[in-house]
């Protein structure tokens, strides 16, 4: 286990959850931890998956204006500063 937690301890934060929640709110809680635990696994599969389909892609030729480093977006030719995320554009 990565944080060497043992029976003990397991009991103890058990002890805890059902102080805190109570034993009527115990199948919420638990419900909900599992869902938000389900969610940033499939995200995280996600993000994996986006990482190599975009090392994959091709380049894109700049025709006019500045394009963000960060998020990719097109820029005013003036602009010091993405409109879509705040990065500062190289000059």
């Amino acid at each position: 286990m990565p944080f060497n937690l043992g029976g003990p301890e397991l009991v103890l934060v058990l002890v805890v959850v059902l102080i805190v929640f109570g034993a009527g709110k115990l199948p919420t809680v638990f419900g909900q931890l599992g869902k938000g635990v389900r969610t940033f696994r499939e995200e995280a599969q996600n993000e994996d998956v986006k990482s190599v389909l975009g090392s994959t892609s091709t380049s894109t030729t700049v025709t006019s204006g500045k394009f963000c480093t960060s998020c990719g977006k097109s820029n005013a030719d003036g602009a010091k500063f993405c409109a879509s995320c705040g990065t500062p554009l190289a000059a």
